[in-house]
């Protein structure tokens, strides 16, 4: 399994030349054939959510990791997902409800992998947990399959206490492979409730994440193979995304997740886009 330890577990506008943005804006993105909102719900409807993009590896377990369409080339997911010795995706799958089935589905090679230059791995410091991956080839937008909205540089759409959702597949807290795109549904933490926790593994939160926890009353989990994912909140009828999946706890712990804040980075995602069109 991909991860890093933390004492608990791993879960898992800069303009062009022509001064024009390659991220879409809405309508063009955000958007989907079916819509069911913050229900409470353990799997997403077809065509919910088309913008998840399952990431594929060799090997017995090629499904490891997630990320999310932002424009007809690039992938957005964790820079774990893309540095690990020896786990490099090698593929990635889009328009997928279930794994492995589904006529609307479409693997891409990939051209090329950009993870935030001063990511590093093995220590505590789980910074610029970002990374880019730009496809083999232009993908022809679906109903199930199409781009995220981001935020504006510095731009939150979420407050403490309001629901975002995740989705993905990975495994289940009886950690069995889940084959249906899934559905995790979390409320936003501030920061320092969610250092409280983290400080006791020496683990700091800085501004760079936007963390979550679980509902009350209710239990919801997003569990392993999911690092990389989108997570999601929905402004004016548009769905954006807030942060990626980063880490966490052992599934089933009732403990917070830090996951890396894409506002942040905004700028750096559409530098790196320019720069591939110059």
């Amino acid at each position: 399994m991909l991860g890093r330890i933390i004492c608990l577990f791993f879960l898992i506008g800069y303009p062009n030349a022509h001064g024009k943005s390659e991220l879409p804006e809405s309508p063009n993105c955000g958007h989907q054939i079916v819509d069911s909102g913050m229900e409470l719900r353990a799997t997403a409807r077809e065509g919910e959510f088309p913008w998840t993009v399952q990431l594929k590896y060799e090997g017995k377990s090629p499904y490891r990791c997630v990320g999310s369409l932002i424009n007809d080339r690039y992938v957005l997911t964790s820079a774990v997902c893309v540095t690990t010795k020896n786990q490099l995706p090698t593929g990635a799958l889009l328009g997928v409800h279930v794994l492995g089935e589904g006529e609307h589905s479409e693997e891409f090679g990939i051209e090329r992998i950009i993870p935030y230059e001063s990511f590093r791995t093995g220590s505590n410091n789980f910074d610029d947990d970002i990374a880019l991956i730009k496809l083999n080839d232009t993908v022809k937008y679906s109903d199930y399959i199409k781009p995220i909205c981001l935020p504006a540089k510095g731009e939150s759409l979420v407050q403490p206490e309001d629901k975002v959702i995740m989705t993905g597949w990975g495994r289940d807290v009886d950690n069995q492979e889940v084959k249906t795109k899934k559905v995790v549904i979390r409320r936003v933490i501030t920061n320092e409730a969610c250092e409280l926790q983290f400080s006791k593994h020496n683990v700091h939160i800085g501004e760079g994440f936007i963390c979550t926890d679980g509902l009350k009353g209710y239990k919801d989990y997003i569990c392993s193979g999911n690092a990389g994912a989108p997570i999601v909140a929905k402004s004016g009828g548009t769905w954006y995304q807030e942060g990626i999946v980063s880490i966490g706890s052992k599934c089933g712990v009732d403990f917070p997740d830090a996951n890396t804040r894409v506002s942040k980075y905004v700028t750096w995602i559409n530098k790196q886009l320019a720069q591939s069109t110059d």
